[in-house]
């Protein structure tokens, strides 16, 4: 998969735009994570979860192409060394990459629910705010057991930068 074909500088520039007008934290990182799934060409699916006020739980963020049923079941996880991808990244503070949940050891608990959705592979990066800490996590997920290419661990990266500033924006004082 090439790197989407997208300027997240301009991307972000408009998401900030929409906060700053009003619109719902929940509607932009939705739209944002349109755009990177369009951009892919259906090869990916894109999901935000955040971190609740605990710095316990990953809550639903945005998902709008993963699975209703398995956004459900995964808001509220509990973080931790052995959580999928999100879960473990969120713990641990760095990027995790899970190139088939099949036989992922970080998947054991989650394994029936993703293959149950046809989800084989799970990048996910940390979101991390300004002081340094982690506000949730950005995750691309394949329907294919998939290595992460240079450009695609660039893209969760910036991505992730994009939602900080994003949620930021969204939680700073009027």
């Amino acid at each position: 998969m090439d790197r989407p074909r997208l300027s997240l500088d301009q991307t972000a520039e408009e998401l900030l735009g929409r906060l700053d007008g009003g619109a719902p934290l929940s509607q932009v990182l939705e739209g944002l994570i349109l755009q990177i799934e369009a951009a892919s060409h259906g090869g990916m699916l894109g999901s935000i979860l955040l971190l609740d006020e605990d710095g316990r739980r990953l809550l639903h963020g945005a998902a709008p192409s993963l699975p209703e049923a398995y956004s459900r079941a995964i808001h509220g996880i509990e973080i931790g060394p052995k959580v999928g991808s999100c879960g473990t990244a969120a713990y641990l503070g760095h990027a995790v990459y899970v190139t088939d949940v099949s036989t992922d050891p970080l998947w054991e608990d989650f394994r029936d629910l993703a293959l149950s959705h046809g989800l084989r592979a799970c990048w996910s990066t940390p979101i991390v705010g300004e002081a340094g800490e982690v506000l949730g996590t950005f995750a691309i997920y394949h329907r294919t057991p998939r290595t992460p290419t240079p450009d695609e661990l660039e893209l969760t990266r910036a991505v992730s930068a994009v939602v900080a500033r994003a949620i930021g924006r969204a939680h700073r004082p009027a």
